[in-house]
Formats: C-alpha cells, structure tokens, sequence
C-alpha cells in the first residue's frame, strides 16, 4: 500500500535527480506499477482526499494509460470533472508520482475505467531523500536559524526528520527566505535531554507536502562540516528515539 503523502518538488540543487521526463522511462515505471499491482492514491483537483486504484492497461500507440475506476460515485464524478489529477504510488521502497491534466471514463473489458494521457513527467523519490528518522511530536525537535538580518534575531522552525547526514524542517513564516544552496551558519539545533548543537545547514531541496491535514513547506538540509562531538549527540537521539518506538511496540 502506498504511503499517502503527497508531494510536490519546488526546488532542488540536483533536478534530474528527482525528475523524469522521458518516454521510455516513464513507460517502463508503468509498466512496473502494473505488473506488481501496486496502488495508486488518486488527488483529483486541489482536493485534500485521495481513492485508491491500479493500472490495467498501458497503449503506448495512442499515449493512454487506463485506471481502474473508483466504486465511490462521489469519487468517480470528482475525477472526471478535476483537473489536474496527482498519482501516488511505491515501487521497491521507491516513491513515484506524476500529474495528469484530465481523465474520462472509458470500458475496459466490460468493466468501467478511467483513462488518463501518458504522463510527460515523473517525480521519483527513494526513500532516503524523504525519510530519516520521523522525529516524535513531543517533545518537539527545534532548530532555531539565523535570520541574517544583521540583528542576532533567530527564527524557530520545527525539524521532521534528521538523521547524521541532514535534516528536514517546516519551513518558518517569511521572517527567512529559505532557497536551495543556501548556507546557513550557527543553526541551534536543540535535542531533547541530550543539549544544543550548532551547525552549518545548506538547504538541498523544497517540497510542497501534502496530508489529509493541510499542507506544509519543508526544506531539506545537510550538514556542513558537522563536528564530531554534534555527530555523535545526533546518533544517540537517533537511537533513544529508536529504542523507546520499540519497547512501545512491545507493549503493545
């Protein structure tokens, strides 16, 4: 079952790595969805709510891709007046997503279905570039970034993932203009029980994510010259965090 969250690339230092955009890459991802039957979440439109279907054919001549039509009415009607329409879906641990701008509602072996145009874009996320450690909602992990205003004055932002090669955080408000390459000096980074580092961040990459909940804007950062000492309070967060989700799970 695929991880229902949306995504949507708004930068990234390295572009091509995230993005596919040519037809015989493209078709052999479909095909792989279709052969491994995998799960497709649909957004139609700027909708918050998704419905699940799966690819049935593939007809490379006429630049078609055929769905399986959802059983909900409500969604079925939302779909075919939508535009655009985003696809989610997991193939080995990797994460791939495309946008479509309509479908219409065809039979496929005596059966209803959607049919959508061959995607020209694929966005392709292995699950290291959006998945450190997901960080507990309490206590949170904070990180206080400069603002570069020449004052000292330092803006909060909430971090969602971290691991020891960089970190994630919500964007902050328009207080920092946050922009991928950028280097960002004296970042306080506050563990829980554990003290404050601080680190050099350079953001890497900007996505619009979206939940059921709302949507958010994160940025992703690596380290620079992360000092050794910082390095290893990181792991040990890492592994308390690690250690607890497991004896909670034990409990259970």
């Amino acid at each position: 079952m695929t991880e229902d969250i949306r995504f949507d690339l708004l930068e990234a230092d390295d572009f091509a790595r995230y993005v596919l955009d040519g037809t015989t890459d493209i078709l052999f991802y479909l095909r792989a969805i279709k052969d491994q039957k995998a799960n497709i979440s649909v957004y139609a439109g700027r909708s918050n709510e998704s419905f699940l279907t799966a690819v049935l054919d593939i007809d490379e001549a006429r630049g078609a891709v055929v769905f399986d039509a959802p059983r909900d009415e409500k969604h079925l009607e939302r779909a075919l007046k939508s535009s655009p329409l985003v696809c989610l879906t997991s193939l080995e641990k990797v994460k791939v997503q495309f946008m479509v701008p309509r479908c219409r509602e065809v039979d496929f072996e005596g059966g209803r279905a959607l049919e959508i145009p061959l995607p020209t874009r694929m966005l392709r996320l292995q699950r290291r570039d959006y998945y450190r450690l997901i960080v507990p909602p309490n206590p949170r992990l904070r990180c206080l970034i400069p603002t570069g205003d020449g004052n000292g004055r330092m803006t909060e932002a909430n971090i969602v993932d971290i691991s020891g090669g960089g970190l994630a955080v919500v964007a902050p408000p328009s207080s920092l203009n946050l922009s991928v390459d950028s280097l960002i000096d004296q970042c306080q980074i506050m563990l829980p029980e554990l003290g404050t580092i601080t680190a050099t961040l350079q953001v890497r990459n900007m996505f619009r994510v979206t939940e059921r909940s709302g949507s958010e804007l994160r940025a992703g950062c690596q380290f620079i010259g992360l000092p050794a000492t910082a390095d290893a309070l990181i792991q040990r967060y890492i592994l308390r965090i690690e250690q607890e989700r497991t004896s909670a799970r034990g409990v259970e």
